[in-house]
């Protein structure tokens, strides 16, 4: 087993019967211009002679930087991140799961980064690339920068939706520790429920610029070779409420149910305004748009009688 206190970052990366995307990204990995890394592979109830295979035909390279986790059976996205966490004492962790990928200056600029600044973790500027897979061949559609608007990582805009998923982000370690590692029990939107723990405990940094992280996307694809945020959008909407409700029931047990009745009846009450005020616009809109249908017919019908010789003053 190599010495997995020797690499400053600890680099997870899981994966699960997919040895195409899985080539792919360690090739990633070691392409970055920083080197003092380790890679902790997480096999979650995959092939494992298939994984073995991959790792065997970079061994050259990688060399005593890599341990190998095979897991018989899956044990799930957040509880695989754990188990690689756990087995490094490494000051940064990045997630890289195995169908992104990474500019070669993620590690530099990330390290660099929270190196001169104590927050919890800190973001980079992240692109979709979309792709499409037939007969093992990865083809490239498009790509688009994701929240192009984004220009800082506050828990005000993570309270709404994750505006940093996990290829894009290096973690303190001591952060991730203090805060309690991944949540093991959901089995999606476990990134962005650690992010908001990680942005109120310490704050999550943001480089902007060029991306240097690559969301990989495939609408197209289902089972391994799927995306979960695509595959499995019907059930990140339920975890996503399942979050909420839980965080709320916590509130609500420490200071009670005032604030929370009292906004919902306000928030609830300013919508009825809302929906009361368009219906009326759209009644006064269409009563306008009668008016002056009603004008420009007479107003035409008056223009065609001129044109014929028929049109009299007074008419």
């Amino acid at each position: 087993m190599p010495d997995f206190n020797a690499g400053r970052v600890n680099i997870v990366m899981r994966t699960k019967d997919r040895p195409g995307l899985l080539t792919r990204a360690i090739d990633d990995v070691l392409a970055q211009s920083y080197d003092d890394w380790t890679l902790t592979l997480v096999n979650d109830g995959g092939d494992s002679a298939r994984v073995d295979s991959v790792v065997s035909s970079r061994a050259d390279i990688l060399g005593d930087r890599v341990e190998v986790i095979h897991n018989a059976h899956s044990r799930g996205m957040e509880a695989a991140s754990n188990q690689a966490v756990r087995r490094g004492q490494a000051e940064f962790v990045a997630i890289h799961d195995d169908d992104d990928t990474w500019a070669p200056s993620f590690l530099a600029a990330t390290v660099a980064h929270l190196q001169s600044h104590p927050q919890s973790a800190v973001a980079v500027r992240t692109e979709i690339v979309w792709e499409r897979i037939s007969n093992d061949h990865v083809e490239e559609i498009s790509r688009e920068v994701f929240l192009p608007q984004l220009s800082s990582v506050t828990l005000f805009d993570l309270l709404r939706f994750n505006t940093c998923v996990p290829i894009s982000l290096l973690i303190r370690r001591s952060a991730l520790d203090a805060v309690g590692l991944f949540d093991e029990s959901l089995p999606v939107t476990g990134d962005w429920e650690c992010n908001l723990r990680l942005a109120a405990h310490g704050g999550i940094g943001f480089i902007d610029g060029v991306p240097l992280a690559y969301w990989h996307q495939r609408p197209a694809s289902t089972g391994p070779l799927g995306n979960s945020v695509v595959d499995s959008a019907g059930l990140h909407r339920i975890m996503d409420r399942q979050v909420r409700d839980r965080a709320l029931r916590g509130y609500v047990g420490e200071a009670g149910l005032g604030l929370p009745l009292y906004l919902t009846r306000f928030l609830d009450d300013r919508f009825d305004e809302v929906r009361d005020s368009l219906q009326s616009l759209s009644s006064r809109t269409n009563e306008l748009e009668r008016q002056l249908t009603h004008t420009i017919d007479f107003r035409v019908r008056a223009l065609l009688l001129r044109l014929t010789g028929r049109w009299r003053p007074g008419r």
